[in-house]
């Protein structure tokens, strides 16, 4: 355990599973108080008690202006501040397959934007006040691959991923002379249980980054000097070699 965050309160939603549970960890590890936030207690129960005392548990949804008003509110019961956000709940599709926009119902567009666009409006609107009260902090809102290059048939998810990075670009540009740091990583594929949720699972990719090295990267971009930023950071795993084919030799 070192000690890089020490003295830190750090929000983290999706804290139940995939990278939002492995920044948790993280950040544990590095000595921060975290508060875990997820859709329910009963899901975030083991992470609480893999972190131990260092954690705070809020069951809410990023979705709603009231349950993201009570998350900050949480947080600053703590000790009177909130130093970082990683914004990292989200969903990839409804209804399990890709399909074309013109067959895309507006509840499953709805759905997938509500998610993963407004809900990280939402959770970020409501760490500013006191981000800007104290005149320093971190966000870190976790976008996609997808948000630099939209693809076929995934329309509302390229939508809602793109829509991430025009909004922390904005914010960005609002507040990052007033201390408040806003950052956004673009991951490429990750191995998490969202495919598997999805039903997407058969479209796994070969080579995948693990959600501990997207956590390892959020950890490096809210440890940057305060006057240093990274923009629009895209996070790959190193492609696997080609298995060679036997040749008639062989």
């Amino acid at each position: 355990m070192s000690d890089s965050l020490s003295g830190k309160t750090a929000i983290v939603t999706g804290a139940a599973g995939g990278i939002g549970r492995a920044t948790a960890l993280k950040f544990a590890e590095e000595g921060a108080r975290v508060v875990l936030v997820d859709l329910s207690a009963e899901a975030l129960a083991p992470v609480a008690e893999e972190i131990g005392a260092a954690a705070t548990v809020c069951a809410a949804d990023i979705t709603s202006e009231d349950d993201m008003a009570r998350m900050a509110d949480t947080a600053m019961a703590l000790d009177g501040r909130i130093d970082i956000l990683v914004a990292s709940a989200g969903i990839l599709r409804v209804g399990g397959t890709l399909k074309p926009v013109a067959d895309t119902t507006f509840e499953e567009w709805r759905k997938v934007i509500d998610v993963n666009l407004t809900g990280t409006f939402l959770s970020n609107r409501a760490v500013l006040k006191p981000m800007l009260a104290q005149k320093e902090g971190d966000i870190v809102n976790i976008s996609s691959v997808t948000g630099k290059q939209g693809r076929a048939f995934d329309g509302p998810y390229a939508s809602s991923k793109f829509g991430i990075v025009g909004l922390s670009e904005s914010l960005a540009e609002e507040v990052q002379r007033d201390g408040v740091r806003v950052q956004t990583v673009l991951p490429d594929a990750v191995d998490t249980n969202i495919w598997d949720q999805s039903g997407t699972a058969a479209l796994k990719p070969r080579a995948m980054l693990t959600p501990g090295q997207v956590a390892e990267f959020v950890h490096y971009l809210v440890t940057l000097p305060r006057d240093a930023f990274l923009y629009n950071s895209v996070i790959a795993p190193v492609p696997l070699r080609k298995r060679r084919g036997k040749t008639k030799a062989e």
